[in-house]
């Protein structure tokens, strides 16, 4: 799994972490008509655990992903890892 694109004014990058256990999950939000040649408004990486219901999330609902990690205030040093969960409704997450 590679994501390298743009939705709206989101640049987002995902791909299996090093350790194979996780998953990068990187949102930089760029202001309207900001150059990209300058740095994001702000930039938020979480950690994906990386099995079937975290790749569903992070490849079926992407855009649900990046509006959560839009809203999330990430304290400087702090590591989230997000793992998915599939119910009998559905996929849900636990943080």
């Amino acid at each position: 799994m590679n994501i390298d694109k743009w939705m709206g004014s989101y640049k987002i990058r995902a791909f299996q972490w090093i350790d194979g256990k996780r998953i990068y999950f990187n949102v930089q939000y760029y202001a309207p008509g900001q150059s990209i040649q300058k740095p994001p408004v702000w930039d938020k990486t979480i950690y994906v655990t990386d099995d079937a219901a975290g790749r569903r999330i992070v490849c079926d609902f992407t855009q649900s992903l990046v509006d959560y990690v839009a809203r999330m205030q990430i304290p400087s040093g702090t590591e989230v890892i997000l793992t998915a969960q599939v119910t009998a409704s559905g996929a849900g997450c636990i943080f």
